[in-house]
């Protein structure tokens, strides 16, 4: 039985701090789509069917004029039944 499950989630690297986000750089998301809840097009630079067109995975991220979207595995360890 394994002791660890694994997921992919979406890093959102901004070359330059967002001052509405605190001056954060580092945004992570569960999918592309929700980027687009938090920022616009032209902060990401560049629309949601570019991403999906990119076909981004841990090996091939995709890079903005604004930003580096790079899909990342988050490890997590299995819980017990109960």
């Amino acid at each position: 039985m394994e002791k660890i499950t694994t997921e992919s989630i979406i890093r959102v690297q901004f070359l330059q701090p967002v001052a509405e986000h605190g001056g954060q750089t580092d945004f992570y998301f569960g999918s592309l789509a929700a980027i687009y809840e938090v920022f616009t097009p032209e902060q990401v630079g560049c629309k949601l069917e570019t991403l999906w067109a990119a076909k981004i995975d841990t090996l091939h991220p995709k890079t903005t004029p604004r930003c580096v979207v790079s899909k990342q595995v988050l490890y997590r360890k299995k819980q017990k039944e109960r």
